[in-house]
């Protein structure tokens, strides 16, 4: 899809919309569509708007179809992403994206752990992963792995990549984590300098993970730690 879904004529939005409805468990992986269904969170309507919602997000949520919308926005955060509108030069809109994402289906966990994971270290923006977590976490108290990020960030804020590492290891170790954080995980190991670790992990990554990106980034990764360890054997032992 290379059009944004805000852009189609109305009358083509909802008939997507309504397809989408009656296909929605078939979207999303089963454990993440699974673990949405946990809990039941008060209406969107009855948390704080976003700035600047989109009418498409407002009137899905008044037809009581906001997971629905969620998914297409997540969809649409994606597209941005990875399309030409990231030629604004800094993906100002990331952050509005998900927050939109989190507004219409707080259980959409996967989605916001992934949007606190491309702020906070891929484009390394960590105010405003914080900003998304904080939000996130208080909708969603009983998420206590937003606190992890939340503390994450606050290491990374300061230039602490010990305490990055530390706190984010057991995250970045589970199988649900956003592939983005598994990498960007390994790639702090790489900056830490713990060449040992940084083989390890990404040695393992690779034989588990099914991501393309993953598997293409995985050989250099452990090339770099391998180069290292063999000028200085001593660190792998």
């Amino acid at each position: 899809m290379n059009a944004k879904i805000s852009e189609l004529n109305p009358a083509l939005r909802w008939a997507l919309f309504a397809a989408l409805a009656g296909a929605a468990a078939f979207c999303l992986d089963q454990g993440i569509a699974a673990q949405r269904g946990l809990r039941v969170f008060p209406g969107a309507l009855a948390r704080p708007l976003p700035e600047d919602v989109g009418r498409f997000s407002l009137a899905a949520a008044l037809a009581d179809e906001a997971r629905v919308a969620a998914d297409w926005g997540y969809i649409e955060c994606l597209q941005y992403m990875a399309g030409p509108y990231r030629d604004d030069g800094y993906w100002k809109d990331v952050l509005p994206h998900y927050r939109e994402v989190q507004w219409l289906d707080p259980s959409f966990r996967h989605a916001v752990r992934e949007g606190i994971s491309v702020l906070g270290w891929l484009y390394r923006r960590p105010e405003e992963a914080e900003t998304l977590a904080r939000i996130a976490y208080a909708d969603d108290r009983n998420e206590p792995r937003y606190a992890a990020y939340i503390a994450a960030l606050a290491y990374q804020q300061h230039l602490d990549i010990q305490g990055v590492l530390r706190v984010l290891g057991p995250e970045a170790g589970r199988e649900d984590a956003p592939e983005v954080l598994k990498r960007m995980y390994g790639n702090l190991l790489l900056k830490a300098e713990d060449w040992a670790q940084a083989k390890a992990y990404w040695t393992a990554l690779a034989a588990r993970s099914g991501d393309p990106l993953t598997l293409a980034l995985a050989p250099r990764a452990l090339a770099v730690a391998e180069q290292h360890l063999a000028e200085t054997p001593d660190k792998g032992n």
